[in-house]
């Protein structure tokens, strides 16, 4: 979303940013950079008063739990209405389905389009996520965020007068239930300083510290069932061969299963590292255990430009077009993906570097130009 709110900016776009908090309100630093790529932005609290709460639990009614904790009513959405119309917007921008309900009241009192970028198939990603939930706490939370989900997700896209997708497969899925407003609009990448010099080890004045390396947020349900899975049925396989294999397994706010899960397994946790680059070339392989989700994986694009052998299960990879996957290896099994880890700890196998262009083509920032168009197109400008 940061990215793209960036490459809309680069491009002469002028833009009012609408977005939320909550906890600890954004640093002034923070809302600093924000103002360097929009004339305005709005930051709403969402609130944990009681009198909140109570109307939250009326609002999931209607609507899924990350819609209704970002509803505003009375007052603040006069107001908020209010500073939009003197904005004037000649569209409304969608980045996720949350903010879905605001959104669609502002196209409609404005009398503006709307246009939706969604991030997955968010019903049947928020399924998974479901199933994958560990503790009561988290599987509750997820029962609330998929009600009314896939009705709610429905009737935005068709309310959009275009919706971008994440993925060639997302897009299809909403084209084979008759959806014609859909276009693609992958990911964008940053793509980090120049291609390695040395394809088999990646930077060479950065020496690998660790076998096997993982990087990503380590809060989220999916990330979660994918590390422990990794750290309880492969690395065991992994040992039996290689016994001294070292692994990292870094990312942010790590829940407390995956703290207990590191130190029992004997690995390295490194918690929010300062550079997602540096991390990726501390290894000798990454990994992308991941088991369940939707859209495109960016890690797994992140990963390709460091020169590395990159293990990862077929989900790691999905949405990703076909020329891209080619430098995976693709294990879904416990003993698959521990027999490739171990192949490549054990051999001085040469990494082909992968075209930057080829990056740059499905992932660099020149697709926002044509989406541009489009959108110019639509508001009739």
């Amino acid at each position: 979303m940061w990215r793209r709110i960036k490459a809309f900016a680069d491009r002469g776009v002028e833009l009012q940013i609408i977005c939320w908090w909550f906890g600890t309100p954004p640093l002034a630093e923070e809302l600093a950079e924000i103002h360097k790529h929009a004339r305005q932005v709005h930051a709403l609290e969402i609130e944990q008063t009681s009198l909140s709460r109570l109307r939250r639990a009326t609002d999931l009614l209607t609507y899924p739990l990350g819609t209704s904790s970002r509803r505003i009513k009375g007052q603040k959405l006069a107001d908020l209405r209010q500073q939009v119309q003197e904005f004037s917007p000649d569209l409304i921008f969608l980045d996720g389905l949350h903010g879905g309900a605001i959104a669609t009241i502002l196209s409609r009192d404005l009398n503006v389009p709307l246009v939706t970028r969604s991030h997955n198939i968010e019903h049947l990603y928020v399924k998974k996520l479901f199933n994958a939930a560990i503790g009561i706490k988290d599987r509750i939370k997820k029962y609330l965020s998929l009600l009314h989900l896939e009705r709610y997700e429905k009737e935005i896209l068709a309310n959009s007068a275009l919706f971008y997708d994440i993925s060639a497969d997302d897009l299809k899925f909403w084209q084979q239930l008759n959806f014609t407003n859909g276009r693609l609009l992958p990911p964008i990448c940053e793509f980090v300083g120049s291609p390695p010099s040395d394809t088999s080890t990646g930077n060479p004045e950065l020496k690998s510290t660790y076998d096997l390396v993982f990087l990503g947020n380590l809060n989220t349900e999916n990330n979660v069932a994918g590390v422990i899975w990794f750290l309880s049925d492969v690395l065991p396989i992994i040992r039996e061969r290689l016994p001294t294999v070292t692994v990292a397994i870094a990312g942010f706010k790590p829940v407390d299963r995956i703290v207990e899960i590191c130190g029992t397994a004997g690995v390295s946790l490194i918690v929010s590292p300062v550079s997602a680059s540096d991390t990726y070339q501390s290894g000798k392989v990454l990994i992308n255990p991941i088991l369940t989700g939707s859209g495109v994986k960016i890690k797994s694009i992140e990963m390709l430009q460091f020169g590395k052998s990159i293990v990862s299960t077929s989900e790691g990879v999905s949405g990703l077009p076909m020329a891209v996957k080619e430098y995976f290896r693709i294990a879904d099994d416990p003993v698959a993906f521990a027999d490739a880890a171990i192949e490549f700890l054990s051999t001085d196998r040469v990494i082909p570097a992968i075209d930057r262009q080829l990056l740059a083509t499905h992932f660099g920032t020149d697709m926002m130009t044509n989406a541009i168009a489009e959108l110019k197109s639509i508001a009739k400008i």
